[in-house]
């Protein structure tokens, strides 16, 4: 009977699945500078805990890159350039749209006096027309009456008759002279010149309009200018604020962890985005191990396992989360620690422990090494005995 018991122990102890090593692990963090300047660490010592948001170290940029700022000051000083000359010209064109305004309102006035005059001229000269026109009427009507009683040749009475004809039509075109003056007479006072020789404006008008119309361009872009200019100040604002803003900067623990390499000494001038120390993610840890090919083949994910820490009778619960196979160098290129040539020349298994993260004493103890039970064994009662007593 003892014989039995004695050989199954033994093939149970054979057949239990257990890993060459196992370590405890955790994802490692790099931190960079997020802007240029001289590193000051507020965290010196490897190895200390750190709390998440904790100040680890602060950044002080002392020669900032102000290279924007001198570009839009350039900008807003050739703005105020452009802004001065435009003004000038305005002050200038002004003068000038008020003297062809008084050239204007003087070629007016003048205008329309010589209209005025014209038309006093062209009134006068039909009254005599006219008193022309009653006498060579008379004269035609004393040369038909002779006429009839036979005194006066028909060749007199023709004359006559012509001269009349000739006057009343001098008298026809002395009134549609009249209208004529009087149609551009009215135009005139209303600024509009009429006539075979004139524009329907003087050449001051039309200079006095072009200033304007200039002047009008001038002030929509004095007022563009102007809407620019606020643009680059406030441009220059918010640019003043951002420098201001990353003159100086910290680096805090993104997580609770560890220190775990310092990549920039203190007072070293390190670039944007270089990196500045390595910080041991805590709320990450696992335990990795490396098994025999025959018990890698019979593990699946999910399997429930145990976990056993040297030194330590405790077991924790685990399962495993990864079976990364030989040669799993790559997929240590993040973790804190890193496999060993023998670890490699075996299979990588990754366990995910719940009760070992959640003990306060080992959440975070990377490095620790143990052993990953991947089933019962006979003798686990006594060994977790003889741990307990100090004996193993």
């Amino acid at each position: 009977m003892l014989a039995v018991v004695a050989i199954s122990i033994i093939i149970g102890e054979q057949i239990a699945g257990v890993s060459a090593d196992a370590v405890i692990n955790a994802q490692v963090l790099i931190l960079r500078a997020p802007i240029d300047g001289d590193v000051k660490l507020a965290v010196r010592k490897l190895g200390t805990r750190v709390k998440a948001g904790e100040p680890l170290a602060s950044i002080n940029d002392q020669r900032p890159d102000d290279t924007r700022i001198i570009d839009l000051q350039r900008d807003v000083q050739k703005m105020l350039i452009d802004l001065v000359r435009e003004k000038a010209l305005v002050v200038a064109l002004e003068a000038v749209r008020e003297i062809y305004a008084r050239q204007a309102e003087a070629y007016s006035t003048g205008r329309i006096k010589q209209l005025e005059a014209r038309l006093s001229e062209a009134q006068a000269a039909i009254e005599g027309l006219q008193s022309r026109l009653r006498d060579t009427e008379a004269a035609f009507q004393r040369a038909t009456d002779l006429a009839r009683n036979g005194y006066q040749s028909i060749a007199e009475v023709s004359r006559t008759r012509a001269t009349f004809e000739v006057v009343a039509q001098e008298v026809q075109a002395a009134r549609q002279r009249i209208t004529y003056l009087s149609i551009e007479l009215d135009a005139a006072r209303k600024g509009t010149f009429l006539g075979d020789s004139f524009n329907d404006m003087s050449y001051s008008e039309q200079r006095q309009h072009d200033a304007e119309q200039r002047l009008g361009d001038l002030a929509i872009g004095i007022r563009d200018r102007n809407e620019r200019l606020g643009a680059l100040n406030d441009q220059i604002s918010a640019e003043r604020v951002r420098q201001a803003r990353y003159l100086e900067a910290r680096i805090v623990a993104p997580t609770d962890g560890i220190l775990w390499e310092l990549m920039s000494g203190g007072g070293e001038y390190v670039r944007k985005a270089q990196d500045v120390m390595r910080v041991v993610d805590c709320t990450t840890t696992v335990v990795t191990a490396s098994v025999r090919e025959s018990l890698y083949n019979r593990i699946s994910l999910g399997d429930p396992v145990q976990v056993r820490l040297l030194g330590d009778a405790r077991l924790y619960d685990g399962t495993v989360a990864r079976l990364a196979g030989s040669g799993a160098e790559t997929v240590y290129r993040s973790p804190a620690i890193g496999p060993s040539l023998e670890h490699l020349k075996r299979f990588d298994v990754l366990i995910s422990s719940t009760s070992l993260a959640e003990d306060p004493n080992l959440a975070c103890a990377v490095g620790r090494t143990g052993k990953v039970v991947f089933s019962a064994r006979p003798l686990d009662f006594w060994r977790q005995f003889l741990a307990e007593i100090g004996l193993r």
